[in-house]
């Protein structure tokens, strides 16, 4: 056998012999413990259960631990295959086969907004007293895999009017 054998046994003897005199101290500690009290059991008392709850052990709190996250498909690309102004075809989902404009994208969660695809009909509510709701058709957000670029275009950013003084 090699040196680093021999020394590698040495050691599980040594940690084994730990144990031993540790399983004993503890032994004797208990057996000293329940002679001063009068009774000579060796089984230790049980453990009453604390009454105090811990903040985050109850029902009012459990959605601090684990909030709820959006269905969202997770990890948007690093560099983006498009940009507001490029043209697009919907590849998957209800409007395949639609051809768009991208005009909003939103980089973090990895979704973009094109021009009348994925019409979603929203109820609105009227604003004053005198006037009626109605019923609109909003353009929700398409994830970024769901389309296909087919023409890029030079983004420029959108003039704002300026104040003249």
């Amino acid at each position: 056998d090699t040196p680093m054998a021999a020394h590698r046994d040495s050691w599980t003897i040594a940690s084994l012999a730990l144990n031993i005199v540790l399983a004993m101290a503890m032994l004797f500690s208990l057996y000293a413990s329940s002679e001063s009290r009068g009774d000579l059991s060796m089984m230790p008392k049980t453990v009453q259960p604390s009454t105090q709850v811990t903040p985050f052990t109850t029902a009012v709190n459990f959605h601090r631990r684990f909030k709820f996250q959006p269905r969202r498909k997770p990890n948007p690309p690093r560099k983006w295959p498009m940009k507001v102004g490029d043209k697009v075809q919907v590849i998957a989902g209800n409007d395949k086969g639609k051809e768009s404009e991208i005009t909003k994208v939103y980089r973090k969660t990895g979704y973009v907004v094109c021009k009348d695809v994925n019409m979603k009909t929203k109820h609105q509510r009227a604003q004053q007293e005198g006037e009626t709701g109605a019923i609109i058709q909003i353009e929700h957000p398409i994830h970024h895999s769901n389309l296909k670029v087919t023409e890029r275009s030079v983004y420029q950013k959108p003039v704002q009017a300026e104040a003249t003084a």
